[in-house]
């Protein structure tokens, strides 16, 4: 069931990413942080977060956070590339890129923090 999700999930992500009717508004901004990057974030954050579920019950759990953090932030950036290569309306945005890899690191971050506080509690 975590596998159909996460290949639905990445449907979803690339066709966001990829659709050049969607535009994001980056000029909204938390400080210096616009709303965009904080899109981009919570977008590979979630992804990285669907991903350790699917993948960390195997043996190896911290190999397989290494590699959900890899894949995650190599698919991120992978769609920034893919909006300069197949869109004309979207480009590549180094920012959005950098958004990706926080958001999937983060995204990792969350799901141990509450894998530990969880086996803490009970």
């Amino acid at each position: 069931m975590l596998i159909k999700s996460l290949v639905l999930y990445l449907a979803i992500l690339s066709f966001l990413s990829l659709n050049p009717w969607v535009l994001p508004d980056s000029n909204q901004a938390v400080g210096f942080i616009t709303w965009d990057l904080l899109d981009h974030a919570a977008a590979y954050g979630f992804l990285s977060v669907l991903m350790m579920f699917a993948f960390v019950q195997q043996n190896r759990p911290w190999t397989k956070t290494g590699i959900v953090v890899l894949s995650s932030s190599l698919a991120g950036v992978l769609f920034e590339y893919c909006q300069y290569w197949f869109t004309s309306a979207r480009q590549f945005s180094f920012f959005d890129a950098a958004a990706n890899v926080c958001g999937a690191m983060l995204g990792v971050i969350v799901f141990w923090g509450i894998r530990i506080y969880r086996e803490r509690c009970v």
